[in-house]
């Protein structure tokens, strides 16, 4: 009987467990909105990296890490496709991958922080799912700087723009979630600092 009760409440346990975790994530989106915001009103420009509002903006490395990531942020994101938006030193990466050209963005991060399980959408470096997506009179429309490349930040702000997104494209985002419990994506809306969820492979699927 107690073996019975007790594989009845573990799954229930297990799942409160981890609202739990979520609840502490949206906090910390909620925390990286006001650090950015006061960032912006500083520089009048975006953060090029999370941990750069470490400690100015954020007091605390405790915040970059996710609970339910149970890397604590030693992986990064844990996207292995957006391995060039992994905001921890490029030598920490798993797989130590070949990055493509346009990557000096990681010498504009702070290397006082070397664990991060977020994923920041408006990092300096080049953008590759765009620049392998999207036509040539795309990439010319987001690469506003003149450069090689089209950036992360470029490309979300293309997208906020160009395609009628707003300010609800993310500009953080938590994979973990999704990851190890089949949870929706978190993220943080740039222009309005809302959290939403979404599916991994779709960022505004729910307002």
């Amino acid at each position: 009987i107690i073996s019975m009760l007790a594989g009845q409440l573990l799954p229930a346990l297990s799942t409160a467990r981890e609202k739990g975790r979520q609840a502490n994530c949206i906090n910390n989106l909620h925390q990286f909105s006001l650090a950015i915001e006061m960032y912006y009103q500083d520089y009048d420009e975006y953060p090029p990296w999370l941990s750069v509002l470490y400690p100015t903006y954020l007091d605390t490395s405790k915040i970059f890490i996710c609970l339910t990531d149970m890397n604590r942020g030693k992986t990064g994101h844990g996207n292995d496709s957006y391995s060039e938006a992994i905001d921890i030193p490029p030598g920490n990466i798993p797989g130590s991958p070949e990055f493509p050209g346009g990557l000096d963005g990681f010498n504009q991060r702070n290397p006082e922080i070397t664990a991060n399980s977020y994923l920041y959408e408006f990092n300096p470096n080049e953008c590759q799912w765009f620049m392998d997506t999207k036509s040539l009179d795309q990439r010319n429309q987001a690469n506003t700087n003149g450069d090689a490349f089209v950036s992360w930040k470029e490309a979300r702000l293309w997208e906020s723009t160009s395609q009628g997104y707003g300010g609800h494209v993310p500009i953080v985002k938590c994979y973990w979630h999704n990851l190890n419990h089949g949870q929706k994506v978190l993220n943080l809306a740039y222009g309005h600092y809302n959290v939403f969820t979404s599916g991994p492979e779709w960022d505004t699927s729910s307002y």
